[in-house]
C-alpha cells in the first residue's frame, strides 16, 4: 500500500513540473481587482477514514473511491477570493470472508460549503490554500434488500493547498491536495420499515479523506 501510495504522489509531482514547464513565468494573469471563477475538481484518497464501529469493518476492503467538486470564486483581488462549492465523495466497502458469502456497504458524502482561497503570489503560476466550512451530509447502506440505513447531517470542514497553473488569462489546470471531514460524531440508523425505530450511535471515526487531485476552470 505504501509503494503504491508513492507511486501516485511521484505522478502527482510530475504533473506540476510539467504544468510549470508550460506556463512559464510569464505572470500575465492578473486578478484584475476583481475576477469570477469556475471550475471542477476530482481526486482520489490518500488517506480514508473507517467512519463505523465494528470488527468486520476492520476486515474488508475498500474500492470505487472518489471525491469530486463543483465551485466557483469571486476574487477581491490576486491575493483574495471568495470561493463557493458543491462537494461529493463516493466509496465502497466490501467483505467477503468466503466465497459465496460478503457484505456490501456504500459510502456518500456531500456538502455545501462556503470559504475563502488565499493566493500567495500573483502571475500566471498561483500557490493557494483554501478553507472553507458547511453543511455536511453523510449517508451509508448496504446493497442488500435491509430496510435499514446510516444518515447524518452536521458541518463540513474542508482544507486544502493547490497551484493554479493559468494559460491564456482565462483556463487553469490546478494540483491539490485537500483534506475534508464530517464533523458529527453521531449519526441515526433509520428504517425503510415502519416496524423498526430509529436510534442513534456514534462514528467509530469521524468520516474523513485526504486526496489528491487534479481541478480545471476558467476565469472571467
Amino acid at each position: 500500500m505504501k509503494g503504491y501510495n508513492s507511486a501516485r504522489m511521484a505522478l502527482f509531482l510530475t504533473v506540476v513540473l510539467i504544468l510549470s514547464s508550460a506556463v512559464g513565468a510569464s505572470a500575465a494573469f492578473s486578478g484584475r481587482d476583481g475576477y469570477g471563477r469556475i471550475g471542477l475538481r476530482a481526486g482520489y484518497p490518500i488517506a480514508f477514514a473507517q467512519p463505523l464501529a465494528g470488527d468486520v469493518f476492520n476486515e474488508g476492503d475498500y474500492f470505487g473511491i472518489f471525491n469530486a467538486a463543483l465551485e466557483g470564486g469571486v476574487g477581491f483581488s490576486d491575493y483574495l477570493e471568495l470561493t463557493i462549492a458543491v462537494n461529493i465523495e463516493l466509496a465502497k466497502w466490501e467483505w467477503v470472508p468466503y466465497p459465496g458469502f460478503g457484505l456490501d456497504m456504500g459510502y456518500g458524502t456531500a456538502s455545501a460549503v462556503v470559504g475563502c482561497t488565499g493566493y500567495f503570489i500573483a502571475g500566471d503560476i498561483r500557490p493557494c490554500g483554501r478553507l472553507d466550512l458547511g453543511v455536511s451530509f453523510h449517508l451509508a447502506d448496504d446493497d442488500e434488500e435491509a430496510p435499514g440505513y446510516v444518515q447524518s447531517v452536521g458541518l463540513g470542514l474542508g482544507v486544502g493547498v493547490g497551484c493554479q497553473f493559468v494559460f491564456g488569462d482565462i483556463f487553469y489546470l490546478e494540483p491539490y491536495f485537500h483534506w475534508r471531514s464530517h464533523l458529527n460524531g453521531s449519526y441515526e440508523v433509520k428504517f425503510d420499515d415502519p416496524r423498526y425505530r430509529t436510534y442513534e450511535e456514534d462514528y467509530e471515526n469521524l468520516p474523513m479523506s485526504l486526496h489528491a487531485g487534479l481541478g480545471f476552470g476558467f476565469l472571467f
